[in-house]
């Protein structure tokens, strides 16, 4: 009988060797309080009176449950129309992204450069995604009223592209990197095409890089906020700018906003639900790979 031995290098065996097993039950319940309390806080305050939400101290229990926030924002704020706005504007980012992003990837790994010119090429993308957003707040708008993209949706589409291009092509290239080329080679043997053995054969192998580029550029884009206030007036309005809204010269409504902000929560909850497994996966793979 073949004895399983444990990991010791995992956080489990490292917390319980350290400080014992009551500790380890004391910073796992600690750390899932820590977790779940800002939720905890956000689906409360969403069902509070207004005079419990505004209370001094805060009510942790509210009295009563009501759904007088969720009216209030379904009728007297522009909710469905930004809604709308944020699918359209997340789901066209996405689409574009891993399009442009995937195919870039595929360039720099399989081109002929070097290593080091792929090592630097894949540090280049690394700093584009650092680089503070608010640094080309100025030029952006400037650029966008000259071509009069000011409160569209091709205007967010243009700058969300733009800004999560670089983390799924540097996520990307590590993906492709591990595609044998081999299959490619045999591919290439039988008469297929470069459209072809790109599409049919090399895709759906880094179908978890993927997944994993598509969740996170949906996040970004369905959480972005600094050129969504920027760029739109009305017609463009995206739900983060929806609850920022909530903040006024009478002080924060804490119950729309938290309304606001859980309808906001859904999608991306069901969606990373939905294909969690390859998410997981992806991820895990990216990490091995780096």
């Amino acid at each position: 009988m073949v004895r399983k031995h444990k990991d010791r290098t995992s956080p489990d065996v490292v917390i319980g060797n350290f400080a014992g097993p009551q500790f380890k039950w004391i910073y796992l319940v600690t750390a899932l309080i820590v977790v779940l309390f800002p939720l905890y806080w956000l689906v409360t305050n969403a069902f509070k009176l207004e005079q419990e939400y505004r209370a001094y101290p805060p009510v942790i229990w509210p009295s009563e449950f009501t759904m007088d926030n969720f009216v209030k924002i379904f009728t007297e704020s522009q909710l469905m129309e930004s809604l709308g706005n944020s699918i359209i504007i997340s789901l066209v980012t996405t689409v574009i992204t891993l399009f442009i992003g995937s195919m870039a990837a595929y360039a720099v790994s399989r081109g002929t450069l070097g290593h080091k010119m792929k090592h630097f090429f894949g540090v280049w993308f690394m700093v584009q995604k650092m680089y503070p957003a608010i640094c080309t707040a100025i030029p952006v708008y400037m650029v966008m009223r000259s071509m009069k993209l000011i409160d569209t949706l091709a205007a967010l589409i243009i700058m969300n592209t733009s800004f999560n291009l670089p983390l799924v092509i540097w996520l990307m290239m590590g993906f492709f990197e591990q595609v044998p080329y081999a299959l490619e080679e045999s591919a290439q043997l039988d008469g297929c095409g470069f459209i072809h053995r790109f599409f049919s054969i090399v895709l759906p192998i880094t179908k978890p890089g993927l997944i994993s580029s598509a969740i996170l550029t949906f996040t970004a884009t369905w959480n972005e906020f600094l050129f969504a206030v920027i760029l739109s007036i009305k017609k463009s309005k995206t739900l983060p700018v929806i609850i920022a809204g909530f903040i006024t010269d009478r002080g924060l409504e804490w119950g729309p906003m938290a309304a606001t902000a859980m309808v906001t929560l859904i999608p991306v909850v069901l969606l990373t639900w939905a294909v969690q497994k390859d998410f997981v996966k992806g991820m895990a793979m990216g990490a091995v790979k780096g």
